[in-house]
This record gives structure tokens, sequence and C-alpha cells, in this order.
């Protein structure tokens, strides 16, 4: 019980940042859905996904590294990142102004250049944050993430209305980015002060880049996965579209980071500190994948049920489709949700390069969802295909992890537990045509399969799984 209350106390401290972070944005998007008309909401979506894009494809795990080499000399890590970060904002800032008019061009929208040329500002200052902020939750120390977090949060939600009221369009938007990123970088340093080095030590510049620059592939991964649906969408089918298409998969992917935000602080020490020992890490890793696994298909479970629900109570009855859509993103989220255990997993023993190949096949995905989008020219067509790259790179990381884990216990848990998931896709399918009592026997049922799978991966010998002799020997129940 102390135990329990020990990692319970740590959740909760690692939750403020991302839980507060979750829903200023989350309230700032419900704002300017209902104050701007859907093609300036549109143009609001566009600009973010230009961000989120542009962060991603530069992304070199600057947060992992100081986190996970900071034990042998922070300051050095933490300078060597500062020095990499300011680089990065520079030449995001650099290519978001020169391809302006080409990106305004490839989403539709040729009036938004001026706004996409103003967004550069963002990148540019996020690139002086101070990351001794993000390196001390190694150490649980949450308080001076949270404090900058939640203070810029709170700022950027502040301007939104005046914003919105001035501008009337997407520049509301945009007004709100700024200052969320000026307020983080100036409280990240008075929060906690960075020590101070001489000079940066090439050895630690050089293992900094040799640790991130595979993830720059990687983040063309997760471009593929998590943006480029929306600009092939934006493409085929206008920004109202696109507005349409992002509020439904935005409030069904926003709780999944904010979980991975909260859960990855603890996990990520959880998985850093016993990584020394090989067969401790490999219990460990086992450990919390299936925790990923299981908090997944509850989460399905969630999506499947209410989704329909909840999208026009929040947005208003414009933003309302097919259930089909909605039965693709239950399946969705839950293949996506599932693989961010394993990810942790590569990151912490920096095989950056693994991670990237597996996140790259979601890319045939997206080829099959612009296809399908081109011949049958509707929204579900793209989403199949992203379904078919997501599970291509669930399978992939499954099988690249099976030397830090039992790929088949693994594997039996996940089977397990998808089918809460696919019980609430058909759920969502004839979300038009049933009732509460069908929601709430679908919702019984899938509950219960999740209890089973727990009960099971704790008490039941039938979850002990032997490896061959030159493979791990798994010995406690549910690893």
């Amino acid at each position: 019980m102390r135990l329990l209350r020990h990692h319970a106390g740590r959740l909760a401290g690692a939750s403020v940042s991302p839980g507060f972070e979750f829903a200023s944005r989350f309230a700032r998007t419900i704002i300017l859905s209902r104050l701007l008309t859907q093609a300036d909401f549109g143009a609001a979506v566009m600009l973010i996904t230009l961000l989120a894009s542009c962060e991603f494809l530069t992304d070199v795990g600057l947060e992992p590294f100081v986190m996970v080499h900071g034990r042998l000399n922070r300051a050095q890590a933490v300078a060597a990142a500062r020095q990499i970060a300011i680089a990065r904002g520079v030449l995001m800032a650099l290519l978001i102004v020169l391809f302006a008019p080409l990106l305004a061009d490839f989403f539709g929208a040729k009036s938004h250049v001026d706004s996409i040329r103003w967004l550069s500002i963002v990148p540019l200052v996020r690139g002086f944050r101070n990351l001794r902020t993000v390196q001390i939750q190694s150490e649980y120390r949450y308080r001076p993430e949270a404090m900058s977090k939640v203070v810029a949060d709170l700022g950027a939600l502040v301007v939104v209305l005046p914003a919105t009221a001035w501008f009337q369009d997407e520049r509301a938007m945009l007004a709100s980015l700024i200052v969320e990123a000026a307020l983080y970088v100036m409280i990240s340093h008075f929060a906690m002060p960075s020590e101070r080095v001489r000079a940066v030590d090439p050895v630690v510049r050089w293992a900094a880049l040799t640790f991130g620059l595979p993830l720059m592939a990687n983040g063309m991964g997760l471009i593929m996965l998590s943006q480029f649906d929306r600009m092939i969408i934006s493409n085929l089918f206008g920004l109202e579209t696109l507005a349409l298409y992002s509020v439904v998969f935005n409030l069904a992917n926003a709780p999944i980071s904010l979980f991975m935000m909260t859960f990855g602080r603890v996990l990520l020490p959880f998985l850093v500190r016993s990584q020394d020992a090989p067969a401790k890490s490999q219990e460990t890793s086992l450990t919390a994948v299936w925790s990923v696994f299981a908090a997944a298909a509850s989460y399905a479970l969630a999506v499947g049920v209410l989704l329909d629900l909840v999208v026009p109570l929040l947005y208003g009855r414009q933003y309302q489709v097919n259930s089909g859509l909605y039965a693709l993103v239950t399946l969705i989220v839950f293949s996506r949700f599932c693989r961010s255990g394993l990810s942790a997993i590569f990151l912490v023993h920096s095989e950056t390069g693994r991670l990237t190949g597996a996140n790259l096949l979601s890319g045939i995905g997206l080829v099959v969802g612009l296809l399908l989008g081109v011949f049958y020219r509707r929204v579900e067509g793209v989403m199949v295909g992203l379904l078919i790259g997501d599970m291509l790179s669930l399978l992939a990381l499954l099988k690249l992890a099976s030397g830090r884990l039992s790929l088949r216990a693994a594997g039996y848990h996940l089977t397990l537990l998808a089918f809460p998931a696919l019980l609430a896709a058909i759920g969502a399918l004839h979300g038009d045509s049933i009732n509460v009592e069908v929601r709430a026997l679908i919702v019984a049922a899938g509950v219960l399969v999740i209890g089973l799978d727990i009960v099971m991966a704790y008490q039941s010998s039938w979850w002990t799984i032997k490896e061959d002799p030159a493979k791990l020997t798994v010995k406690r129940d549910g690893s």
C-alpha cells in the first residue's frame, strides 16, 4: 500500500503540467471553433498542423537525452542540448518563412501566406527554453516545469478572447501560440536556473547528435502518422472538411497525449533506473508495455461509446460526421496508444534507429489512404489507410522489442485487450441506432475483458510464459 501511495504521488505531481496544458488547449480549441467561421477555424488548424510538423521533422530528442544522459554530466548535457535547441529554432523559423507560399498552396490556403510567415516566431522563441526543468524530472521533481507550463498555458488561454475579437480569423490562434512560447521560455529560466559551464564538451554534443539525429527520420514518421493526413484531407476536401476532421480526431487523440505526458514522466525514469540490470530491465519493460495496453483498451472503449455524443455537444451541431469515421477513429486511437509504451523502451536504450524504422512504416498507410481518398473521394478512405499503417508499425515495434521483453506474453495481452477496442468500434459503427442500454452493455463487456486480463496478469499461472532457453524466461505472472 505504501508503494502504491508512493507511485500515486509521483503520478499526481507529473500530471499537473500536462493536465493543465491539455485543459487550456482544449478550451482554446472549443472557443475558436465556436467564435470563428468553419473556414477560419480550419485555417487555425492548418497553423497548428504546420507547427507540429516542423517540430516533428526537426525533433532530435533533446528532452529524453537530457534525462537519460544527465546522470553522467547533467550540466554538460543541458548545455549541449541548449546549443542544438537554439540552432533548431533558427532553422525552423527560416524554413517556415522561406517556404510559406509553398506550404499555403499545399494546404489549399493561398490567402494565408502572411499568417504562416508570422508562425515562424513560435519555434524561434521556443528554442531558448531551459531544458534543466525537463532534466530534473528524472529525479521526480516536477514543480519548475509545471510552473512554466501553467503560466504559459494560462496566458495563451487568456489572450484568445481579445485576439479573436480583434482579428476575427486564424490570427487569434497565432497570437495565442506566440504568447504561450514567450511566457514558457521566460518562466522556465526563472523557475530553475541553469548550471553554468565554461564550454560545451564536444563529446557530449556529439553524443546528443548521435542520440537525436535518427529521430529526425523518426520525426518524418510522426509527421506521416499525425499530421500528413490533415494535409491530404485539406488538399482533397478543403479547409472546412479539415476543421470537421480535426475536431473529431483531436478530441479522440488529445487524452492519449495527456496520458503519455503524465505517465511518461514516471515511465521513463522507471525504465532508466532498471536498464543496468538486464533481468530487471526485461521485467520492467513488459510491465510498462502491458500497462499502456490496458490503458489503451480502456480508452478505446470510452471513445467508441461516447465520441459521437461528445463532439456535437462541445463544438456545436455543425461538427457532425457519419458513424464509419467514429468507428475508424476508435481503432486508430487504440493502435497509437499501444505504440507509445513500446516507443519508451527504445528511447531508454538509445535504440532510436529501430524506433525510426518502425514509425516510418506508417507511411505505407498514408500512401494507401491517399489513393483511397482520391479514388473514393471520402474521408473514410484516408482513415482506412491510416489504420493499416498504424497496425504495421505496431507489429514492427513488437517484433523489434523482442530482445527487451517477452514477445509472447506481450502478444497475448495485446490480443486479448484488442477485443474491447473492436467491440467499441462495432458499437460506434451503429452509433445512430443504438440506445443507452446497448452502449452500457458494450461498456460492461469491455470492462469484463480488461478486468479478466488484469486478474490473469497477476494471479493466474496461465500467463506464465517461458521462452526458449537462449531468451528471457518469464517467471512472474503477467510478465
